[in-house]
């Protein structure tokens, strides 16, 4: 009996958890140590079985498989108690982590559609800022040219004046001129009448050229004026399209980014956060 019961410890101190004290010929106490045994060995193999099928039944995500706490007394109650416990923190578990996956995967998909929208938003902006920034650039082209003709009419007027005064100061000598030959005509008589009527004319001519020349410098000083107005609002309407044409290429930069290595824009800032949420999703 004594070699009986010793095997059948030996067995299940091995893991054999079938083993059994086969019975035995004796006293009544041998029978019940026999029968003590044989229950210890059923209670453990009981839980030994139950603990794994609910364990594995949690790591296959199925944590409704519970362990059964009938029959189970004292200290296998309370593991039990303890494996279900688990299990149940295992359920709350699984279930935040599909929360914070699915949040995950939201806040994925908004942030990738937002840098899509970007990366869209800046090439359009970017072609946009070329284009305008050409626009710019021709006007401020077309600003030159005009001040250039300006400059040009400027220096037309300046040198019509010049001509005017001219001819008003070779009146003003032919004037004179008329004014003697009318006086030696006078003192020459009768013969110098008809040089003196000649003289007449001359005079007349020289007063209709002077006041001529008065009326074209009029009509000359006005265009001078605009003229100078004109040179200064076309400068300043140039620096300003210059400045924006400067803006511009800025917000141009900004869009697209340079050709640099260090210049970054919009386009690139989208693609590299279309990146590092392919590299969040696939981080684990």
């Amino acid at each position: 009996a004594i070699a009986a019961i010793a095997e059948f410890c030996d067995r299940v101190a091995r893991g054999d958890l079938e083993a059994r004290v086969p019975p035995l010929p004796g006293p009544a106490d041998l029978h019940r140590v026999r029968a003590g045994l044989n229950h210890l060995a059923d209670l453990t193999d009981a839980f030994v079985r139950e603990a794994g099928a609910s364990l594995t039944a949690a790591s296959e995500g199925r944590f409704f498989r519970r362990f059964l706490l009938q029959g189970m007394p004292g200290a296998f109650r309370t593991g039990a108690q303890t494996i279900n416990a688990a299990n149940d923190a295992m359920a709350a578990s699984r279930r935040q982590l599909a929360t914070a996956a699915a949040d995950r995967a939201e806040l994925a998909d908004t942030v990738l559609e937002v840098s899509q929208q970007v990366a869209a938003s800046s090439t359009e902006l970017s072609a946009s800022a070329h284009s305008l920034a050409g626009s710019a650039r021709s006007a401020v082209n077309e600003a030159s040219n005009a001040l250039d003709t300006v400059h040009s009419l400027e220096l037309a007027s300046g040198e019509i004046q010049q001509a005017v005064t001219l001819i008003k100061q070779v009146a003003a000598q032919t004037r004179l001129l008329a004014l003697n030959a009318t006086i030696e005509a006078a003192r020459a008589g009768e013969s110098g009448r008809g040089f003196a009527v000649v003289a007449g004319e001359v005079k007349s001519l020289a007063d209709a050229t002077n006041a001529s020349s008065d009326e074209i410098a009029r009509q000359v000083a006005a265009p001078q004026t605009a003229t100078a107005s004109a040179v200064a609002a076309i400068s300043r309407i140039s620096d300003v399209i210059g400045d924006m044409d400067r803006q511009v290429d800025g917000i141009a930069a900004a869009a697209g980014g340079g050709a640099s290595a260090e210049a970054t824009g919009l386009s690139q800032m989208a693609e590299s956060l279309r990146t590092e949420i392919a590299r969040f999703l696939a981080t684990p």
